[in-house]
């Protein structure tokens, strides 16, 4: 029988989604993600408490969409990749280095540093496409274990980001 913990993933979300929301893990809001699916030692207070401090400092980040790619295992999962930007890398590389002071256990370790591969899966209901401009605003930590149930998702916090470069 698979065992299920306490996990966490850190999105940038390109649609509204309030706190509190919970879906299906088959039916993700259009996003990107920054720090992907990962267990860390820290309560979710601590966590939200220390990623609020990075971001009220951190400039935002911005990207352009690239050509479409194809994902998983059998190609079967359709993303837009997304420019890997200085402006992205350094949003990435700040929030990695911040989860490992917590103890930060990623699932998926090559997917993070220097395998960052900036992308939005394409959704059913939504997308991005090429030449779009998007911008990283506002950091969201998605619970992927909420109420102990590893088929749900929960929109945890969103974090806006203070542009470090505005008054």
């Amino acid at each position: 029988m698979q065992k299920f913990t306490q996990k966490y993933t850190i999105i940038q979300l390109f649609e509204d989604v309030p706190e509190g929301t919970q879906y299906s893990a088959g039916s993700w809001p259009l996003h990107s993600t920054i720090a992907d699916t990962f267990a860390i030692g820290w309560d979710e207070a601590t966590m939200i408490e220390k990623l609020t401090e990075l971001l009220s400092t951190h400039a935002m980040a911005t990207s352009v969409v690239e050509e479409d790619r194809f994902f998983g295992d059998q190609g079967q999962i359709q993303v837009a990749l997304l420019r890997k930007t200085d402006s992205l890398v350094k949003l990435h590389y700040d929030v990695i280095g911040l989860l490992e002071q917590g103890g930060w256990k990623p699932n998926d370790p090559q997917f993070a540093k220097e395998g960052f591969l900036p992308h939005s899966t394409v959704q059913k209901h939504a997308r991005l496409n090429q030449g779009d401009e998007v911008t990283f605003n506002a950091l969201t930590i998605i619970d992927m274990f909420p109420n102990k149930d590893p088929y749900r998702r929960k929109v945890l916090k969103t974090i806006k980001i203070k542009d470090s470069v505005m008054p």
